[in-house]
């Protein structure tokens, strides 16, 4: 019998100690890779919705809460704007592209977004099936909105006021679904895309306002130079009745926001596998004791020094391995139920078979956790006085 069929046989004897330390290590290690894996997820995909744009520009207000409802489509608007005031931004000499959006209603918790067609370019999206609108009240749906409600080209689909599913409905507007996107892996998966004139035609009663009087929510900008992120923002925010925000700045502000909480969560996870490596310490140590005569009998069959520590060693790698292996599982299962039945974790895409690259120096933390856990009792078992112990019985 080797070291660690040995160690295997010592784990099955005292099961309910092995089973409780290591889910008390599966704990921590679950804490910690569900969190490194929603980290990694959350910072990739803010990254990622907020790719190739500059600045956006809609009424004052929170820029926070700006940049979250027009970028991220996870927030209410901040208010709307007139589009004569915006005008100037289309074609000003400092910025490259400009992209009006019209913000309020949804289809089933799925944002429409009225705007412009150089949307598609303006964040790189393409079409999978059909065309783009070309009318009032006709509508290309992102894929995750497409999968999600069932629908493809040539059906309709009725509003509702704002983001709940129990808004009040625009039974009267009915829109036409001309296409769906390619699915993109960012926030267009989840978005119902149509015309400025659509949101126009749904809103507003025959004649009751003027071309120059049309509202939007805000505009996305993508600028030529450094020197105009400085000097645009602050001419809008100073001579102008609107509200410019840097997306950049505003996630990085999200980022510290949510990674403070995070941290604590990471230290519980911490302390978590801290006791788990003392209980296995303690465990091995208790262990020993009990064990001294059968240790000092195997030395008398040959079994050397080395071989009886790493018997301790042994056992408590496995432990470890054991927690670990059950840890990584819990953690990634807990995300995936998660992604999948919360509305805001699926709406972001958060998905539980993702793996943090920080999750392999998790794994190497827990086995110098067990490796130093099992190292006393092993230089103890190393160092036993065979002659003295088989003397004592």
């Amino acid at each position: 019998m080797n070291a660690v069929m040995l160690a295997m046989a010592y784990l099955r004897e005292r099961w309910l100690v092995t089973a409780l330390n290591g889910l008390l290590l599966a704990l921590g290690i679950a804490t910690i890779a569900a969190l490194l894996s929603f980290d990694h997820q959350f910072r990739g995909r803010l990254a990622g919705d907020a790719r190739g744009i500059d600045l956006v520009v809609g009424a004052k207000g929170s820029p926070l809460q700006l940049v979250l409802s027009t970028v991220y489509h996870a927030d209410i608007p901040t208010g709307n704007i007139r589009l004569s005031d915006a005008a100037p931004l289309f074609g000003h000499p400092m910025v490259q592209a400009a992209i009006p959006l019209a913000l309020g209603d949804s289809v089933d918790g799925f944002r429409v977004v009225g705007t412009s067609a150089d949307f598609l370019q303006f964040r790189n999206a393409s079409l999978h099936q059909g065309r783009i609108w070309e009318q009032p009240l006709e509508a290309v749906l992102g894929a995750e909105a497409a999968r999600r409600l069932g629908l493809a080209p040539g059906a309709e689909i009725e509003t509702a006021h704002g983001l709940s599913r129990r808004g009040p409905r625009h039974a009267e507007h009915h829109y036409t679904v001309t296409g769906v996107l390619a699915r993109t892996g960012t926030v267009l998966d989840r978005l119902v895309l149509t015309s400025l004139e659509s949101v126009w035609a749904v809103h507003d009663k025959p004649g009751a306002r003027t071309e120059a009087d049309r509202m939007i929510t805000g505009v996305l900008l993508k600028l030529k130079s450094p020197i105009a992120a400085v000097t645009l923002p602050a001419m809008i925010n100073g001579q102008t009745p609107m509200l410019a925000a840097s997306p950049a700045l505003k996630t990085a502000h999200l980022f510290a926001l949510v990674g403070s909480g995070l941290d604590v969560l990471r230290g519980f996870g911490v302390i978590l596998m801290a006791a788990a490596g003392l209980g296995v310490f303690v465990a091995l140590t208790g262990a020993l004791e009990r064990r001294r005569l059968d240790l000092a009998i195997l030395r008398t069959l040959g079994a050397n020094r080395l071989w009886v520590a790493g018997v301790l060693i042994s056992e408590g790698l496995a432990l470890t391995l054991l927690g670990t292996a059950g840890g990584l599982m819990l953690g990634h299962a807990a995300l995936e139920v998660i992604g999948r039945t919360v509305d805001q974790a699926s709406a972001a895409g958060l998905s539980g078979l993702f793996i943090a690259p920080a999750e392999a120096w998790l794994v190497l933390g827990a086995l110098v956790i067990g490796t130093a856990a099992s190292l006393i009792p092993a230089i103890r078992a190393y160092r036993n006085d065979v002659a003295r112990t088989l003397a004592l019985g």
